[in-house]
Formats: C-alpha cells, sequence, structure tokens
C-alpha cells in the first residue's frame, strides 16, 4: 500500500501566527477580568471576532508544521467559539483546520462522517473550496475515486471562476491523481504536466513537489526507475527546504515503494523506517499504518514469512485501534499473500476474500480489481480451473469498465456475469451419461478463454503502456529542448556583450586619463557610438526571440507602405553602413501598399539591412527593392558581399545556428534571421534566401499585397 499524496492546506495564506490567550483568559469571561471600562455587546462580538480569527491562523501555522497535537484544543476552542458568536465565516475556517488536521492523523473517515454531512452549510463561505477538496481527499484515500472526482471538478471550476489560482493548481493535480488510481495513465499525466507548468510560473515549491512524487510514481510504474528516482529526489530535497515533515513521509514511502520494486531492499528498508520515525513525531497513524504493511511486503520480497506475518499483524491491529479501514483491507491481502507463497491456499482464499468485502463496502474500485486478481490466481495456483475462470472473468469485466470509468457499467456487467455462472450450475445436473464430456467440453473452453483473454490484456497494457510512454518521453524531450535552449540564450548573451563592454570600459578610462588626443578621442567616440549600436541591436535580438516564444506575440495586420517603413530601417544602419564605406539604396515603389504588421516589420527590415552591412565590404552595395508577383508584394535585400555557403543556407533560418563574424569582426546573436522568418510567417508570408559564394546575397519575403494605394498612417509616422 503506497497511496499518494493529494494536496490538502497548501493553498491557505502564510501569515505569521501570534502567541493568543486561551478561550477562558479573556476571551469570554470579561466580568472577571479587572477592566476599567465597561464594553458594549457590540465591542465584545467584535473583539470575539478578531480573537477567532487569529485562533484560527495560529491553528493553521500549527498544522502546517506538523504539531497535530497541540492544534486539536485550539481547533476544539474555535468551533466552540464561532457556535457561539455565530460567525460562520469564523465557523467554516475552523471546520477547515478540522479536515486538515483528520487527514494528517490518517482519518478520512472522520471527514466523511462528520464535515461531508454538513458541507452545505459551508456553501459561499471563504473556505468552501478548501472544505470540498479535502472531502475529495478523503474519498480518494478510502479508494472512493469516483465520488473523490466528482468534488474535484466541482471545487476546481469554482477556484477558477472565484479566481483562486493556486487552489485551480492543487485541485488539477488532485485530479490527476485520481486519473492515476482509476488506470488512465495519459489523462493522468496530462494533469500532472499541467498543474506543473502552472506551478512553476508562480513559484510554488510545495505544489511541485507534491506533482514530481506523482509523476515519478508513473514513472516506476512504466519501469523508468531512474527517472522515478530524480523526480523523488528533487522533491524530497523541496519539502527539506520548505520543512514540509508530512510530504516528506510521501517522498520516503514513494522511494521505499521504487527500490523495492528494483530489488535494493536495504535502501528500501531505510526509507520506510525514515516514514515511521517522521509519522511517529507528528502523530500520523495511517502513515505508520502503511509503513509497517509496506515492511511487511518487503519481507515477504525477502522469504521471511514469520517477519511479514508479524508485521502485518502489528499494522491490523494499528489500522482496527484507528478505525483506519482501508487498512484491514490491505493488511489482510498482505497475509494472504504469505500463505499463498507458503502454498496454503485455503487459509489465503478465506483471507482474499474477506479483504474483497472489505474494499466493495468501501466502493474501491482499484483495491475490488486487485483482489479480484489474486484471488483468480490462487485458484489455478491450486488447480481449481473452474473456480480461477470464475474469477477471471469478473476481474476482466471490470478492467474493461475501469478503463472507461464507468463503475455502473462495471457493476451491471458483474451482475449478468454472476446469472452466467449460475445458469452454467444448473446444466452441470443434467443427466450422468452426459456428465463428463460437458465437463471436458468446460474445461477445454474456459482454457482457451482464459488465453484469449490473457493476449487480449497483455495487448491493451501494450497499447496502454506505449502511448504512455510516447507521452512522456516527447513532454520530456520538450523540456530538455527548452532548457537547452535557455542555457544557449544565456551564454550566448555574457558573451556578446562582455567584450563590447570592456572594450567601451578601456576607452572610457584612457579619455578620462587624458592618454588619447582629440583625434584620436573622436575616432574612439565614433567607435563606442557603433558598438553600443550593436549591442541594442544584440538586446533587441534577444528579447523578441524570447517574447516570441512565450507566444507574446500577435501580428497586427493593416495596409503598410514599404517604401516608408524601409526608409526608416535605412535610416536605422545609416551610421554602420557610413563606419564600413557602404552604400545602401532604397528603390521601393512608394505605391504599393501590403498587409503586414508595422512593428514586425521594422524588426525584420532592421535585421536583415544589419546582416548585410555586417558580411559586406567597402565599396559594396545593399539595394532594398519591391514588386508585385500575382497579387503578392515581394520585397528584396540584396547585397554585393561574400555570399553564404550553400550548407549553412539550409541552417540559416534555425535560432543559435547561423552566428559567424561580420567583415570587421563583427559579432551575431544567431537569432536575427530566426526572428525574421518567426515574425514574416505570423504575417502570413514566407522569406527565403538565395545566395552564391563571393556574388552576394539576396533575402525576399512575400507579403499578401493590398489593394489599396493609400499609405498607412501608422507606417507613414
Amino acid at each position: 500500500m503506497n497511496k499518494k499524496k493529494h494536496i490538502t492546506k497548501i493553498f491557505s495564506s502564510f501569515l505569521i501566527g501570534s502567541v493568543l490567550a486561551t478561550m477562558t483568559g479573556w476571551n469570554i469571561v470579561y466580568a472577571q477580568n479587572a477592566i476599567p471600562e465597561i464594553k458594549s455587546e457590540t465591542e465584545i462580538a467584535i473583539q470575539d471576532t478578531a480573537y477567532l480569527h487569529k485562533l484560527n491562523e495560529r491553528i493553521k501555522n500549527l498544522l502546517e508544521s506538523g504539531e497535530l497535537a497541540e492544534s486539536k484544543p485550539l481547533i476544539d476552542e474555535a468551533i466552540q467559539l464561532a457556535r457561539l458568536l455565530n460567525n460562520i465565516e469564523g465557523k467554516s475556517f475552523a471546520i477547515s483546520n478540522l479536515s486538515n488536521y483528520y487527514l494528517d492523523r490518517g482519518m478520512p473517515d472522520s471527514v466523511l462522517n462528520e464535515i461531508e454531512p454538513n458541507f452545505e452549510n459551508f456553501r459561499n463561505t471563504p473556505h468552501e473550496i478548501q472544505i470540498g477538496n479535502n472531502i475529495a481527499n478523503a474519498h480518494a484515500m478510502t479508494g472512493n475515486y469516483h465520488q473523490s472526482l466528482e468534488y474535484y471538478l466541482d471545487m476546481r471550476a469554482l477556484a477558477a471562476e472565484r479566481g483562486e489560482t493556486r487552489m485551480e493548481i492543487g485541485i488539477t493535480q488532485n485530479i490527476g491523481l485520481n486519473y492515476s488510481s482509476l488506470g488512465d495513465i495519459p489523462s493522468a499525466l496530462d494533469h500532472f504536466l499541467n498543474s506543473l507548468e502552472m506551478a512553476e510560473e508562480i513559484d510554488d515549491t510545495l505544489i511541485v513537489a507534491v506533482v514530481l512524487d506523482n509523476i515519478a510514481t508513473i514513472n516506476k510504474n512504466e519501469g523508468n526507475f531512474e527517472i522515478a528516482e530524480n523526480y523523488l529526489e528533487r522533491a524530497l530535497d523541496m519539502n527539506r527546504q520548505i520543512n514540509n515533515r508530512s510530504n516528506q513521509i510521501t517522498n520516503h514511502m514513494s522511494l521505499g515503494g521504487l527500490y523495492r520494486e528494483m530489488g535494493e531492499f536495504e535502501r528500501a528498508k531505510e526509507n520506510y523506517f525514515r516514514v515511521l520515525e517522521i509519522a511517529e513525531g507528528l502523530g500520523n497513524n495511517l502513515s505508520r499504518m502503511q509503513a509497517i504493511y509496506n515492511l511487511g511486503m518487503l519481507a515477504i520480497d525477502m522469504e521471511e514469512y514469520n517477519r511479514a506475518m508479524e508485521l502485518f499483524e502489528e499494522s491490523l491491529e494499528l489500522s482496527r485501534k484507528h478505525n483506519i479501514m482501508i487498512g484491514s483491507y490491505f493488511n489482510q491481502s498482505g497475509m494472504a499473500d504469505v500463505y499463498r507463497n507458503l502454498g496454503e491456499y485455503n487459509n489465503a482464499l478465506e483471507l482474499y476474500e474477506s479483504a474483497l468485502e472489505i474494499a466493495k463496502n468501501a466502493g474501491a474500485s482499484e483495491s475490488v480489481l486487485a483482489t479480484l486478481e489474486r484471488i483468480y490466481q490462487t485458484y489455478e495456483e491450486a488447480g481449481d480451473t473452474l473456480r480461477a475462470y470464475e474469477h477471471l472473468k469478473q476481474f476482466s469485466s471490470m478492467t474493461d469498465s475501469l478503463a472507461r470509468t464507468d463503475r455502473e457499467k462495471a457493476l451491471a456487467r458483474q451482475e449478468a456475469l454472476m446469472g452466467l455462472r449460475i445458469e452454467r450450475e444448473n446444466r452441470e445436473i443434467l443427466e450422468k451419461s452426459m456428465e463428463a464430456q460437458q465437463r471436458h467440453t468446460l474445461i477445454v473452453s474456459s482454457l482457451l478463454a482464459v488465453i484469449v483473454l490473457v493476449l487480449i490484456m497483455v495487448f491493451v497494457l501494450y497499447r496502454k503502456k506505449k502511448k504512455a510512454n510516447n507521452l512522456l518521453q516527447k513532454r520530456t524531450e520538450e523540456l530538455s529542448q527548452v532548457n537547452t535552449v535557455k542555457d544557449k540564450l544565456l551564454s550566448v548573451l555574457a558573451h556578446d556583450l562582455r567584450t563590447p563592454l570592456s572594450n567601451m570600459q578601456g576607452v572610457v578610462y584612457m579619455i578620462r586619463e587624458n592618454i588619447l588626443e582629440k583625434k584620436d578621442i573622436d575616432s574612439a567616440l565614433n567607435q563606442i557610438d557603433f558598438q553600443l549600436q550593436q549591442g541594442i541591436n544584440t538586446l533587441t535580438n534577444y528579447l523578441e526571440w524570447a517574447q516570441s516564444h512565450k507566444e507574446g506575440i500577435e501580428a497586427d495586420l493593416k495596409v503598410v507602405s514599404m517604401e516608408k517603413l524601409v526608409e526608416n530601417a535605412i535610416h536605422e544602419i545609416s551610421k554602420s553602413a557610413q563606419s564600413k564605406g557602404v552604400h545602401v539604396q532604397n528603390f521601393t515603389d512608394e505605391n504599393i501598399t501590403a498587409l503586414a504588421d508595422v512593428h514586425m516589420m521594422r524588426v525584420v527590415l532592421r535585421n536583415l539591412l544589419s546582416n548585410a552591412v555586417k558580411y559586406v565590404e567597402q565599396g559594396d552595395r545593399i539595394t532594398v527593392l519591391t514588386k508585385e508577383i500575382n497579387g503578392h508584394l515581394e520585397l528584396s535585400v540584396e547585397d554585393t558581399g561574400q555570399g553564404i555557403d550553400p550548407k549553412q543556407q539550409k541552417e540559416i533560418f534555425k535560432p543559435f545556428h547561423f552566428a559567424t563574424q561580420g567583415t570587421m569582426g563583427e559579432m551575431g546573436t544567431g537569432l536575427g534571421l530566426s526572428i525574421c522568418r518567426e515574425f514574416v510567417e505570423k504575417q502570413g508570408g514566407t522569406i527565403r534566401v538565395e545566395s552564391e559564394p563571393g556574388k552576394g546575397t539576396s533575402f525576399i519575403i512575400t507579403l499578401k499585397k493590398s489593394t489599396e494605394k493609400k499609405r498607412s498612417k501608422i507606417a507613414a509616422e
């Protein structure tokens, strides 16, 4: 039993607690206090309300730090005071704290028996969503996944409507955990990754750690042990940093299950003992029971059957003492596993049947399914083929139903199967002369059906596993690619800006120290001006590229005059062109307009002209031309420079793939042409390059032509 972590109380505000007096100290018994003035009933009520709010905040802080024993008397005090004041807001806060307390103590039944029946009383209060989420968590902890999913979906919609982002994120991950428990791994992964992305955006370490733990479990189940271990170690480190001992229990429990699966039994044992140590300090009986049970399962793996039985009995006694119903199920199943390994099949089947009854009463579909599988396997090992086949059909029927997350259909199919079983038993009382033949036919048919069902199950599981692996691999590759691009961006940015800034610092120093003469100063200032322009272009390209990849830029298409835009772009790069002795010509037709985004086209033209200046020699020419082709506008930026190698032309529009020094040592970012392509495509156009080494280069842009002849006001400004 390795129940995963549902997010419960991470959504409360983190306020500083204060040392408060007890109720009998000053809050209620005013008549006994030496107060020099008589206060009105309104003043007393206001004072009590303020105290109630502080008391609830203090309780919340105690629960978050794991001090459960100290928090319970204060919760009782807060509930009593809220009733006396008839303060529904204060009462909802207190009930929210109480539900957190029950869940931290591993008492989901108390939430379902005491809080859920009165949930309607807390509708439209500030803590309605938190209480509803905790009720859903309680259902999930007891295996009622369909009931918990209904609560989660209702509360998430409410959180989104009220703008409570952290609650929405946490409930989204809880929904993913629910789908995981129901066996719908693709839906679980989608919700986990969605909540992870939202949590990272708001830098919420607690939610990130919980989601990482749950994603690790999926990886473990898929056999991706190294990835699972990495996620769990990261989650544990995060929870240690924020001193969340409750979630550390979950991480150690998951690590224990991972190492057990990997066959590293000693490391598994270390983590389970760590769970016991932390749970003892928090008074978390559910986690203590889980850890002892898992140690029992570990003992089975190590073939220490006597020790396993002792641990299951200890865990079972603990679960009964604290009314943890699901603990009886798991520990009886564990004992049955011991008997099954020892070949004592009757004892094993008796315990499995008892565990099955508990799971059915709890509505725990996943547990019912697992027990049915063990029962039919045990009958099969005992040589009782008929009984094995009966339970195999129940198992197969329920597996198909759970895959569609339709519980009612599962129950209907089980009833139908029971009817078929009775009918088959009635047929077995036919004439004695037919009995042997019928039995033989039934056995052969059963074996064939088992083989067919097993093949179908293997095929379905293989398809599900392959689909989940492909999805996980795709998301992992996307994250890896984003991290690689970010690292490259920072590296290039540091390199591109450090050198010109250092050069400018040196020139400024020589000017201050009067080392340079006036003519040298003028030359140095021109050089500084040139390098500043290069630095500005570099930063501009980085910012444009980063903004574009955040999907923060959309094209605003208007009727635009290309002639005016080109003229402005030439003016921007005129100093760079003059310093290299390059002549730039504007041969665009002033009467031709296009549907374009003014801002994007300014960026595109500036980058293309800057690139042209960078890769030409003194005396070369740069020409900008426009013409109409088949109802489109074609704009060309041509130069008589050194040209581009054919191999480089294939990679020229990819980010960071084309960044070489110019003819005078100018540095490039490797982003300019990538930005040009993205911005042109956002405007519904295309861009291509035509070049031959030694004969110059042409970049050709094609845009939709406007039928209007009048210039856009924006372009003319």
